[in-house]
């Protein structure tokens, strides 16, 4: 493919602050790695999924083979960071006496895990004025050392300077940012994710295809996050299936993480844009877990945006290894928005929002609508969004 001269703001920053590493077992370098950074004695922050399943043991295990102490392992997490179980969360560490954290999870455990540490660095015993704030930049200092474990390949926080709280008083899903909040250090292990089920798999993926694609759309787009993003799309098309069909692929499951990451640095610099405001409304307010939210919506909003971004979406397509040669951007485009359709029906992915109760009537719909327009990703989509459009794309994933 010929490559087309796609725009971009004259002037952009990039940042990308976390180090990273990616092995096999590398959790066994943990103790190694927790020294550097200056801790001794680690608490564990994980969810009672990932204790059942022994996958937290694995972390735990490899901070006793080291010469770091185990603080203790908080497991309290649940589905969303949510404000009051990070404030638990602080009291956790703080009263267990640990001087650094370990984060073994998904998207809702790092970003708790990001939240407590800026409330153990600031001396906060609650995150809600904080969380109001949504920008903590000014006189932000490091915090205590972080290292961090994604056990799914999805959300790409290890890396991003930002998390998503629920505001549970307020039914809203919260952006916040802090120069500092993301791991010193993420490390990949692939073996923690193999005993990840097909369907979480599944819509982790699409949640960092999704990063990806809108990373890449967004109106912050630049040349850097293309590459990130472009790459990133190429490694999900060829391995989430083969991930989804046998789990216990390290290999695949090796290439989705590192996708993972590749996607979160690119959207953690051009921001997102229309799947993210609607899939975090729904999340919001009928509990959609994000990743299939924005397995739900992400066709139907590449759709919306083909006129105003063909060009990229071109680029996309060719990515996902989709011959456009000799086709126009919007032909080529339009193959793209199919290529998703088909590689959700591949890794079992049908649900539509009725599968989750969300009325088809107009006027019960608005609350939805409302609060995606409030979405601060929706200015970053690269086709405007009126409330009027965000009604019907919802209504198309009905």
């Amino acid at each position: 493919m010929k490559y087309p001269n796609v725009k971009f703001e004259p002037l952009f920053s990039w940042v990308n602050r976390p180090r990273i590493m990616y092995a096999p077992g590398l959790r066994s370098e943990l103790g190694f790695e927790m020294e550097q950074l200056g801790g001794k004695k680690a608490a564990i922050f994980t969810d009672k999924g990932l204790v059942a399943a022994g996958v937290a043991g694995m972390v735990a295990d490899a901070v006793k083979n080291s010469g770091l102490e185990l603080a203790g392992i908080f497991d309290s997490i649940i589905q969303d960071a949510r404000i009051d179980i990070i404030n638990q969360g602080a009291a956790f560490y703080r009263q267990s006496g640990a001087d650094c954290m370990v984060a073994v999870g998904g998207g809702s455990v790092m970003d708790t895990a990001k939240a407590i540490n800026i409330m153990i660095g600031g001396g906060n015993d609650d995150f809600q004025p904080l969380a109001d704030q949504a920008g903590l930049w000014e006189g932000a200092k490091p915090l205590p050392p972080h290292i961090a474990f994604p056990t799914t390949a999805g959300t790409g926080c290890e890396v991003t300077s930002a998390m998503v709280v629920m505001d549970s008083k307020a039914h809203a899903k919260l952006q916040v940012t802090h120069p500092y909040c993301n791991a010193d250090l993420a490390m990949l292990d692939p073996e923690l994710t193999a005993k990840l089920p097909a369907k979480i798999t599944a819509f982790t993926g699409m949640d960092a295809l999704t990063h990806a694609i809108e990373g890449m759309t967004s109106t912050g787009a630049e040349p850097i996050s293309d590459a990130l993003g472009l790459h990133a799309i190429r490694l999900i098309f060829k391995y989430l299936p083969v991930a989804v069909k046998s789990p216990e692929d390290i290999d695949a499951r090796g290439h989705m993480l590192i996708a993972s990451t590749l996607a979160g640095m690119c959207f953690g610099n051009t921001m997102t844009g229309g799947v993210h405001a609607t899939a975090h409304a729904l999340g919001a307010l009928y509990g959609i877990p994000h990743g299939l939210a924005n397995s739900i919506m992400l066709p139907i909003v590449m759709d919306f945006n083909v006129p105003e971004a063909a060009d990229r979406y071109m680029m996309i397509a060719d990515a996902m290894g989709l011959d456009v040669t000799g086709k126009k951007p919007a032909e080529a485009a339009k193959m793209a928005v199919k290529a998703v359709v088909a590689l959700k029906k591949k890794i079992g992915l049908t649900e539509t929002l009725k599968d989750f109760k969300v009325p088809k009537d107009q006027e019960k719909l608005m609350p939805l609508v409302e609060l995606a327009g409030a979405d601060g990703q929706v200015s970053y989509n690269p086709r405007y969004l009126e409330e009027a459009d965000i009604l019907k794309l919802y209504l198309k994933a009905i």
